[in-house]
């Protein structure tokens, strides 16, 4: 089992009588979920706000749909393109129901 000791020390503004803030954490763990955990409620002690919560990520691992192959859609472009080049015209009548 380790030992572990977090510190925060705070200094008040400049010019202003010599006031300090110090939070010390000391705790035990021997996994570092335990230390994470621990951290996490150390940040949240000193001030810190954030949502969610603190972990470790493999930063070499290769994403997912990397990995994975994926089947072209098979389709007629020719009509989706032309039909996006010139799109049909409407008429006042189209949107409100009455023949214009």
């Amino acid at each position: 089992m380790s030992k572990f000791t977090f510190v925060c020390q705070e200094e008040s503004m400049p010019f202003v009588h010599s006031i300090q803030s110090k939070r010390t954490v000391e705790f035990n763990a021997e996994t570092l979920d335990d230390i994470l955990k621990e951290f996490e409620m150390f940040l949240r002690g000193a001030g810190f706000h954030f949502d969610g919560q603190l972990d470790i990520v493999n930063d070499e691992y290769e994403e997912e749909w990397k990995l994975e192959e994926f089947e072209t859609p098979q389709g007629d472009w020719a009509s989706v393109v032309n039909s996006m080049m010139n799109p049909p015209k409407f008429r006042a009548g189209d949107l409100t129901g009455k023949n214009a």
